[in-house]
């Protein structure tokens, strides 16, 4: 056994049992509630790594307000957990740390990193987020064998060129910053499969961001972002993007069909009036967002992504759904609401695995007699719109668990919808139904 360490007179009730059999190299057991420590007790912590030679220290949530020097002693570790403190400063010292491969300082208070971090090449992982950074230093580029790297919930405006340096990095996590725009050298990061810049301030994509041939996930939900380059492209790995809430866009490259990995696309709340046809080429897109955007009618490339099962188009300003809609046969769930659809095709019975159909807020006067071959529906939300009455047909939807039909125009209630009443599955409020 290397080095057993317990600290049990500040945690509550900690019960351990050590198979002897097994080498220690390190045990560390820390309170969910956090467990301070004096000065004395971290210092008796710390002399023992130095005797023992172990490579990990764990200070998270100790109430330290700054590092104490005697950890740059400890230049054997390899991972240093200072998170959830009130650290206000990185010091030049952690430097003398070259061999940690795991630094983790997120829930502190620091502004600025030193220049020495440049000095950590060994380091791997390294999560400073929720913090004050307000940049990051040249030097960070340095360290070039990082792979993931969190930086967020901090105040970065701005990212220094030398992070293309970081070309072993494969996931960088930059949300909830204030950084307005991307250095070009971003396209270096050739290992990128995961990028976080969702609540940031960005308005543009540099067209390097196409060289991003690993990249899996783009998060650009909350920017200012009003188009995307060509370059995006290129980016044949990219499985899921996110471009909803805050954005600006109104248009969509053409070249967004080259995107033929993507899974899922998200784009509530920009202004987009239109799709290009080449939407028609993601063929595995299964989870399409248009919520909050200018569509006026529903696109027939949208039509021919046969594998969507989620489609959401609430609050646009559709008036009608194309029959072609009856193409896809895989859609569990089916937002319109907020549209001003007046009718819907007899195709829209062919979406037979649809559980969850949201058409509450339209000009609807009438449903389709197909309605009832919605077989497999659950949720069906029909409040306010125009209806005097609903299909017979629809008593065949034996999987109901919810029918919202309040603020209509419904006179009188059929017995299978009196039933329906009676189980507390059906909401008729607001209807002039006779009593």
């Amino acid at each position: 056994m290397k080095l057993m360490y317990i600290l049990s007179h500040k945690c509550p009730n900690v019960n351990i049992q050590i198979d002897t059999h097994y080498c220690v190299n390190h045990l560390i057991i820390t309170s969910n509630i956090g467990c301070y420590m004096d000065q004395s007790e971290i210092l008796s912590l710390i002399n023992d790594l130095k005797e023992d030679d172990s490579t990990s220290l764990n200070l998270a949530d100790k109430g330290l307000t700054s590092i104490p020097p005697e950890v740059f002693e400890l230049t054997q570790l390899t991972e240093l957990n200072l998170r959830e403190n009130s650290i206000s400063e990185l010091p030049p010292q952690i430097g003398n740390l070259t061999n940690l491969f795991r630094l983790n300082l997120s829930n502190n208070n620091l502004v600025t990193l030193p220049a020495e971090i440049g000095l950590l090449t060994n380091l791997g992982r390294v999560n400073i987020g929720s913090n004050q950074l307000i940049a990051l230093p040249d030097e960070i580029g340095q360290c070039s064998k990082i792979t993931w790297l969190y930086l967020t919930n901090n105040q970065i405006t701005s990212l220094p060129s030398t992070i293309g340096n970081l070309t072993e990095l494969t996931d960088l996590q930059l949300g909830g910053n204030s950084i307005t725009a991307l250095p070009q050298e971003i396209g270096n990061l050739k290992s990128l499969a995961e990028l976080q810049l969702s609540e940031n301030n960005i308005t543009a994509l540099p067209p390097t961001i196409g060289n991003l041939a690993s990249l899996s996930k783009l998060y650009l939900q909350g920017n200012e972002i009003s188009k995307l380059p060509s370059e995006v492209g290129n980016l044949q790995s990219l499985s899921w993007l996110y471009l909803h809430g805050g954005n600006q866009i109104e248009i969509l490259p053409p070249e967004i069909g080259n995107l033929v990995s993507l899974t899922g696309l998200y784009l509530e709340g920009n202004h987009i009036s239109e799709l290009p046809g080449e939407i028609e080429n993601l063929e595995n897109l299964v989870w399409l967002d248009l919520e909050g955007n200018n569509l006026t009618e529903l696109p027939l490339t949208i039509c021919k992504l046969t594998r969507l099962i989620q489609l959401n188009l609430r609050r646009n300003k559709l008036t009608e759904l194309p029959p072609d809609v009856g193409n896809l046969i895989d859609l569990t769930y089916f937002d319109l609401e907020g549209n001003q659809i007046e009718k819907l095709p007899s195709e829209i019975g062919n979406l037979e695995r649809l559980t969850e159909f949201h058409l509450n807020n339209n000009a609807l006067t009438l449903l389709p007699n197909e309605f009832g071959d919605l077989s497999e529906l659950v949720d069906l939300f029909l409040s306010n719109n125009q209806l005097k009455s609903v299909p017979e047909s629809m008593s065949q939807l034996i999987h109901l668990e919810s029918l919202h039909l309040s603020d209509n125009l419904i006179t009188e209630l059929p017995d299978w919808m009196q039933q329906l009443l009676d189980e507390e599955i059906l909401f008729i409020s607001g209807n002039p139904v006779a009593s």
